[in-house]
């Protein structure tokens, strides 16, 4: 359940969460705070299983009074209120609401550097001249990444999170992959959720079905989203990709993101331009 694999890092493995946790005060190990972090994330998971209804449901985003709820489903609830939009339920913020949850216990506890992977979606806490940087994937279902984001504690980015088609959760669109940089990991999740379901043009090659065909415990029943997607023409993919970036910019232009980069097999655009650079590898031919 909650595996130790260095002095700074363990992994959580319980029910839906797959988490890795790591976690220095002024470089210096917080194990035992780690693995405490780690039943803390347990803890407050079984919370939210307890409202699990209210938090598929879109209506809660309508409820006044949200005290009565435990603390992830509020964060979940405002989180996906600042997007603004409302096709999403609490659940799309669901997996940086802990990762930004698990994050801010740690720092409660004097740690300087913390990152927080929730299967993809990463709470980040730099303190003082902390710094860190992060490898982004060009789809979904890759286990390398092709571009780096450099961080440091000034740049004011608490979260980073990705979605797109081959995710744990479903998808309206067809973005390889769509990273958003964001305050916090939970509205950065939103906010890839949203860009994500942005990436999208009609098409023929282009297959999609109501979500509750596919899951009927999903939080989006009626809605359709993409299960395949066939050979597409470069002027498909292009359209879809500044659907997606016409989003991003308009949640950048609010304030909400710090940058988004989104990726449609080898095609990529970002914003701002300088948010992320190309990876580049040694050796090879």
């Amino acid at each position: 359940m909650i595996n130790v694999l260095a002095e700074d890092r363990v992994f959580l493995d319980y029910g839906p969460v797959q988490m890795m946790l790591m976690a220095r005060a002024h470089r210096l190990p917080m194990i035992e705070q780690l693995h405490e972090a780690a039943e803390y994330v347990i803890k407050i998971l079984s919370d939210l299983a307890e409202v699990q209804k209210q938090a598929k449901d879109v209506l809660t985003l309508d409820e006044w009074d949200l005290s009565v709820y435990p603390l992830p489903l509020r964060l979940m609830v405002a989180a996906v209120l600042e997007t603004g939009d409302r096709t999403l339920t609490p659940m799309a913020a669901v997996a940086g609401t802990f990762a930004d949850l698990a994050a801010d216990w740690l720092v409660e506890k004097g740690a300087t550097k913390v990152l927080i992977n929730n299967g993809g979606d990463i709470a980040i806490r730099l303190v003082g001249l902390e710094k860190t940087k992060l490898g982004l994937t060009p789809s979904i279902e890759s286990s390398g990444y092709s571009h780096i984001l450099n961080l440091t504690a000034e740049d004011g980015i608490g979260g980073v999170a990705t979605s797109g088609l081959g995710g744990r959760s479903f998808t309206k669109g067809i973005a390889s992959a769509v990273t958003v940089a964001a305050k916090t990991a939970r509205v950065a999740d939103a906010c890839a959720t949203l860009i994500a379901n942005h990436c999208f043009t009609e098409d023929p090659g282009i297959l999609r079905l109501p979500a509750e065909q596919l899951d009927p415990n999903t939080d989006i029943p009626g809605h359709l989203v993409t299960i395949k997607v066939g050979d597409l023409s470069l002027q498909t993919k292009t359209i879809a990709l500044e659907n997606g970036l016409c989003k991003a910019m308009e949640l950048k232009s609010q304030g909400l993101i710090h940058g988004a980069v989104l990726f449609l097999d080898d095609l990529v655009v970002m914003i701002p331009d300088n948010l992320c650079q190309v990876a580049k590898f040694e050796g090879g031919n």
